[in-house]
């Protein structure tokens, strides 16, 4: 498992041009990795299952005046995209890419770069943006028996139950297809509650892996029913999926915006490594113009 803090040097060259990425980038991605693990560790966890030549998501890169040294990255993920880089410096290039793009609804990357894009952006302009914490468990999930006790990983005979809960979570929601293929593909994990009147079995929480690697997967997708919250739900769910990570070993990784969800993972012993940000777009009609 590599640690947050290794990592080895590479010159900050100036990015020049922008182009996108295919599978003989991996050694020039490879190299951006190293010069900061944990800025591009989820970059890394996409590239691995993904790759650059995916038809799934779309990837390109700022690369310095030697046409190989790559700057910064930026990935489409259906209708969002997400923008890292190690200084900001990438943003006129990505920003030139962003209003070529159709159908977007936001971006979230390096706090930074997100904001520099965001500014320079002709067919979209920001409608709102938020601070997004990335934390990382490098530690042993602080979690007691009891806590773990209270979660199980799901399996797909969950799906109809899980598709109700999500059905509900208002901007959370997620739809059968997707619970399906995470059931499938990625970790689960759930906690109940029984029903006493109605004699059945309630899920009431869940967390799961958005993307996973090699070497770490963060997590997402973390929502109790409202009306059960407060009463230790998420912290069973999210120390369970942790715990399920590092015994496979493998680092928790994971971003938040809610200062509440932010003390319940403080508490699981994650630490802030950087800062990100999530805007939302607006089309602008007629588009402005790109300055020179």
């Amino acid at each position: 498992m590599l640690s947050s803090t290794q990592t080895i040097s590479v010159n900050r060259l100036r990015p020049v041009s922008v182009r996108p990425l295919d599978g003989r980038d991996r050694e020039a991605f490879d190299l951006l990795y190293l010069s900061n693990p944990v800025r591009y560790i989820t970059v890394r966890m996409n590239e691995e299952t993904y790759g650059f030549d995916s038809e799934k998501v779309q990837n390109w890169g700022t690369f310095a005046e030697d046409g190989k040294t790559l700057c910064g990255i930026m990935t489409r993920f259906g209708n969002t995209i997400v923008a890292v880089d190690e200084d900001g410096r990438s943003a006129a290039l990505f920003a030139l890419t962003v209003d070529n793009e159709r159908g977007l609804a936001g971006m979230r990357g390096f706090a930074p770069l997100v904001g520099a894009i965001g500014e320079q952006l002709c067919r979209y302009a920001p409608s709102q943006q938020d601070a997004s914490h990335f934390l990382q468990l490098e530690d042993p999930v602080s979690t007691s028996l009891e806590l773990l006790n209270r979660a199980r990983r799901a399996s797909l005979k969950d799906l109809d139950a899980l598709a109700l809960l999500y059905t509900n979570a208002g901007e959370m929601y997620r739809n059968r297809t997707n619970i399906h293929a995470k059931l499938t593909n990625d970790r689960v994990f759930i906690a109940e509650r029984y029903d006493v009147r109605s004699g059945m079995t309630q899920i009431v929480s869940c967390a799961l892996t958005n993307v996973e690697g090699t070497e770490a997967g963060v997590i997402g997708g973390v929502y109790t029913m409202p009306v059960m919250r407060g009463r230790g739900y998420a912290e069973a769910v999210t120390s369970a999926l942790c715990y399920d990570l590092q015994r496979d070993g493998k680092m928790p990784c994971l971003y938040y915006e809610n200062p509440i969800a932010g003390r319940v993972y403080s508490k699981l012993g994650f630490v802030k490594r950087d800062e990100w940000s999530v805007m939302f777009f607006r089309v602008v009609n007629p588009p402005r113009r790109h300055t020179p």
